[in-house]
């Protein structure tokens, strides 16, 4: 059998390109797992943040030095165009006020149920546990595929076997070796969306805590600062929360990382105003800042001491230098990087098959027709918020409708 086209990869983008295919077409959906959606059911902690509900405009901000070149995927099949199709077919959404879309159930078992249901009635087969290992575009058009167990031909062939992150879902990165073969042009892969480790990382006892709208600069020697804010989490070993794993994709040993938990203030005349509320003060130092500051009790116990006096003893007990310390540590929590998280840990990957060597009207190779791309696998990572999703999903929509 010559089949119309071949899908390589259940995930995400995968499923979603198969549930948009015309009926009469003969279609293979191939997933090299026993399970398709693995990492969809992962996303949104199990509750599949699919997209987010922000002017779509503001999404070419949300895919780093890449967002600009991405207008011609997300634009035609947007956030809106994404949530209508999804209530259309008997998916109710929930958007919560931070913006972020969820199934209304919160359980991404429903939007892998939905798509598995469409699949079937599009008669698309489905075949699990079927790496590819070799594909090799044909003299003429079309495409032969080599699986552990049989030869395959097709006349398109879809890649959309994701990245290198969550290696036990299946996305392991290995059907790069594939693409290198075919001489596809490739950016170096590195995870996205993981958290930092630091050297003399303080906050070991305080994994679960998190603190709201943390102020980030990440600096080096010779290129502009990066700067941003959002949500801080402290793990055991080193910081995470959406303001780390936004700007992860950038992060390099041997750069300096500056948190200020309190981002409205500057360091100077932070310590001046310590000094002037501690004067003639009867409270302990711990207690007036619990009083005066939205921050952990706990958190301020560490910085306390990390500033090199007990948080027990009085606010006016401080002296000028003591107050000076208390305020950097709060104001300019300065960091050395030591990496960070692995692709075990990392939510998306940076990296893949170059935007350059495809249209990105059609997601189709420049240099191999009927080869087209979507989802992870292409050198996108989104920010957190569901543009990880929505860009799968609007790449495997304009790679089908290019086919049609």
């Amino acid at each position: 059998m010559i089949y119309d086209l071949i899908i390589i990869g259940a995930g995400a983008a995968g499923l979603f390109a198969a549930a948009n295919v015309p009926p009469d077409w003969k279609v293979l959906l191939l997933e090299k797992t026993e399970h398709p959606g693995q990492k969809l059911r992962m996303a949104g902690s199990g509750q599949c943040n699919l997209t987010n509900a922000a002017d779509i405009k503001t999404f070419l901000t949300r895919y780093g030095t890449n967002g600009s070149k991405l207008r011609p995927i997300l634009f035609p099949f947007s956030n809106q165009s994404l949530m209508t199709w999804l209530e259309e077919r008997g998916l109710p959404l929930l958007t919560r006020e931070d913006g972020k879309v969820f199934p209304a159930s919160l359980k991404s078992a429903d939007v892998l149920r939905l798509f598995l249901d469409l699949i079937t009635q599009n008669g698309v087969e489905l075949r699990l546990n079927t790496p590819v290992a070799a594909l090799t575009p044909l003299e003429g058009g079309g495409f032969a595929l080599q699986t552990p167990t049989e030869h395959l031909c097709t006349r398109n062939v879809l890649v959309t076997s994701g990245g290198a992150s969550y290696p036990k879902t299946g996305s392991d990165g290995t059907f790069f070796d594939c693409l290198e073969a075919l001489d596809i042009p490739l950016i170096e892969r590195r995870p996205a969306l993981a958290p930092v480790f630091v050297h003399d990382y303080p906050y070991e006892t305080l994994s679960g805590v998190s603190i709201e709208n943390v102020a980030l600069t990440l600096e080096t020697e010779d290129a502009k600062p990066i700067r941003g804010h959002g949500d801080l989490l402290f793990t055991h070993h080193g910081f995470s929360g959406p303001v780390i794993l936004t700007h992860s994709r950038y992060v390099t040993p041997g750069m300096t990382l500056v948190l200020n938990y309190l981002p409205d203030a500057d360091t100077t005349a932070f310590r001046k105003s310590l000094l002037e509320n501690a004067s003639g003060e009867k409270r302990q130092i711990l207690t007036l800042l619990e009083q005066s500051l939205p921050l952990p009790r706990r958190f301020l116990e560490i910085i306390c001491r990390r500033a090199g006096f007990d948080p027990t003893i009085k606010a006016s007990h401080l002296s000028g230098i003591e107050m000076g310390a208390l305020a950097k540590h709060l104001t300019a929590d300065t960091y050395r990087v030591n990496g960070q998280g692995s692709f075990d840990t990392a939510m998306v990957t940076a990296g893949g098959v170059s935007l350059d060597a495809i249209d990105l009207r059609t997601m189709e190779s420049r240099d191999i027709p009927g080869l087209y791309f979507a989802g992870e696998v292409l050198d996108v990572d989104g920010d957190t918020g569901g543009y990880n999703l929505q860009f799968a999903f609007s790449s495997a929509k304009r790679a089908i409708e290019a086919m049609e």
